[in-house]
């Protein structure tokens, strides 16, 4: 059985690559009368195995990993007798590798870190080239995270031999100085490479997961404006009609949950993320909509970044209020709720998935 999720795929890649190491997928997602999880494996050598119940957890930092360390320790406690739990995550940082061996948090990343400790079988691997090239990439700035948006985006602009440049930072909202610096970056990093004319995107995922935990950790800080909740017995549902309402007035792009039920008639969303266009007055979209400020509210309001007409969904059945499929993926996977978990890679499967077929046509 092949996993479906692409981060799953690469992790357990490294992990078929140890000696004398055989991986076998039981369920994805699995589930039973105490536990909703990402997958089940089993991990076995030569004479002993191991069944994991694996969660996968994205945008791991120093900040979030109590709370990460919190849902690892309630895991367990509902598993199986036999059954071990496993995080499955994106690249970790070093900081966050050495909390997790404190807590004893069995784990594997993308970059070929695994920590396995159970009676019957002990794996450590540090990978130290990995973690290089992770420390490089970790000091991407905001705006760099912008142009990688924008390659993510329209990855055939990288196909043009002249003003590429220009055309990037037109999208992305940065100078072209800052697009060439970013290129050159990305292009030692091995996230894009040179062809005959111009660059191309070398694997569309692996720049997608680099952004993805790029906007978690930095941009999406830079774009916030803040959280809002209802005034009075207002419900979200109310806020909702009113959003819908008032879209063209405003012209925000609507994301987040709300646009993630709309995209896949499938989440009931609970929640929203507005991407306000410059030159736009969000108190008054605040006033009218009758919100207040609440840090664990349901209405959550961003800045667009560059060309605003850039941000919005392109695909034609749906209108173009709605946010970009790219950020949506990005606000579903960002809350690391996992009850969005299905949602988003309906998101990949059916959006962001074409995209990346484009990059494979240049």
């Amino acid at each position: 059985m092949i996993p479906k999720n692409p981060l799953f795929q690469k992790c357990l890649t490294y992990l078929e690559s140890l000696p004398n190491i055989q991986v076998t997928i039981q369920a994805e997602p699995y589930v039973s009368s105490n536990v909703l999880a990402d997958g089940q494996l089993i991990i076995e050598n030569a004479h002993k195995s191991v069944n994991y119940v694996c969660e996968i957890k994205t945008g791991i930092t120093l900040d979030s990993f109590e709370q990460v360390a919190e849902y690892f320790t309630n895991l367990r406690q509902r598993l199986k007798p036999g059954q071990r739990a496993l995080l499955v995550t994106r690249n970790l940082s070093g900081l966050v590798v050495e909390q997790l061996l404190k807590k004893n948090i069995e784990f594997i990343d993308i970059g070929g870190n695994i920590y396995l400790n159970s009676p019957e079988i002990y794996v450590f691997v540090r990978n130290e080239v990995s973690k290089q090239d992770i420390n490089k990439s970790l000091v991407l700035t905001a705006a760099a995270l912008q142009v990688m948006y924008a390659l993510l985006q329209q990855p055939e602009i990288l196909s043009l031999h002249n003003d590429y440049d220009e055309k990037i930072a037109d999208i992305s909202g940065v100078t072209p100085k800052t697009v060439k610096n970013t290129i050159k970056k990305l292009e030692e990093l091995n996230y894009i490479r040179h062809k005959r004319e111009g660059y191309e995107i070398v694997d569309y995922v692996k720049l997608l997961e680099r952004w993805e935990l790029g906007y978690a950790e930095e941009l999406r800080a830079k774009l916030l404006l803040g959280t809002f909740s209802p005034i009075g017995k207002r419900n979200f549902w109310d806020v909702a009609d009113g959003i819908r309402q008032d879209k063209n007035l405003y012209g925000y792009l609507i994301g987040g949950e709300l646009a993630a039920s709309i995209m896949t008639e499938y989440l009931h969303p609970i929640s929203v993320t507005l991407h306000v266009k410059k030159n736009i007055n969000e108190r008054q979209i605040l006033v009218d909509l009758k919100l207040k400020p609440d840090a664990e509210g349901s209405v959550v309001l961003l800045q667009c970044f560059g060309q605003d007409n850039k941000l919005n969904n392109n695909f034609g059945r749906w209108e173009n209020n709605l946010a970009h499929p790219l950020l949506i993926h990005a606000e579903l996977v960002w809350s690391g709720n996992s009850r969005l978990r299905e949602t988003a890679q309906r998101i990949y499967d059916q959006y962001i998935i074409k995209i990346a077929q484009k990059n494979a046509h240049f």
